[in-house]
Formats: structure tokens, C-alpha cells, sequence
């Protein structure tokens, strides 16, 4: 499973908000940086984004790291917004074989719904196609 907020707006800066409050984001693009993929690949980025995962100890955890990622967004979804967050997707990929069977804790569940971000989940058969081994 991985779980991750992604954070994106025009004028988002990842650089700022990890100066800001000390929280390293992943797959960083700063406004203007040269896109490596998508829809601006090879021309300067119209947005910044970022992504926030859970730390290896809590990615390693029952839930996956759902419940850190939880409360340090409550903690600091001010200033990922202040730093131009204009959106906020929570996604988690789940990868399975035969059946697919999830729970979420209620006290994270409520936590990310106080804040008003959505629960995106995408389930994908696992299959060994020789990629990701």
C-alpha cells in the first residue's frame, strides 16, 4: 500500500513549506522548473507540487502511516495553504492479490474529513510482470 498527499496550486513552492515547518515532500516541482512529465513536459511548469508520505517507521505500521499523515496535515494544513495549496488530494494505492480488503481507522478518517480533504483509493491486481521486482 502507498499512502501520500499530494499538493499542488500556481503558486505552490514545496521548498518553502519544507523550510517553513521542517517536513521533507517527495516529487517536488517548483513554479518555472522544467517538467520531466505530463502535460508541460519540457516547458516550465504553470504550478508547483509536492508530496507528503508517511516516514519509513510509520509506512512499516498496521496502517500504513495513514494515521501520521493524518495528524501532520492537522497540525500544519495552514501553512501548506499559506504556501499557495490551492489543492490537496490524499491518495492511497493498493496493490493485491485474489481479494482486496480494507479498513481505515475512524480517528484518521474524521481527522481528514475536519479538513475537508477526500479519501482517493485505487486498487490495482498485483501481477508480476517482471517491472517492479
Amino acid at each position: 500500500m502507498d499512502i501520500r498527499c499530494h499538493f499542488y496550486g500556481e503558486e505552490f513552492s514545496p521548498k518553502v513549506v519544507e523550510q517553513l515547518i521542517g517536513i521533507k515532500l517527495e516529487n517536488k516541482i517548483e513554479v518555472g522548473d522544467i517538467s520531466k512529465i505530463g502535460r508541460n513536459k519540457g516547458k516550465p511548469s504553470d504550478y508547483g507540487n509536492g508530496e507528503l508520505c508517511p516516514p519509513k517507521d510509520f509506512k512499516d505500521t498496521e496502517d500504513f502511516g495513514l494515521h501520521w499523515l493524518a495528524v501532520t496535515l492537522s497540525k500544519n494544513i495552514v501553512f501548506f495553504r499559506k504556501c499557495g495549496a490551492e489543492n490537496i488530494d490524499l491518495v492511497i494505492g493498493v496493490w493485491y492479490e485474489k481479494q482486496c480488503n480494507l479498513v481505515f481507522e475512524p480517528e484518521s478518517i474524521k481527522l481528514f474529513g475536519d479538513l475537508g480533504i477526500a479519501l482517493q483509493v485505487s486498487c490495482y491486481e498485483d501481477f508480476d510482470d517482471g517491472l517492479f521486482h
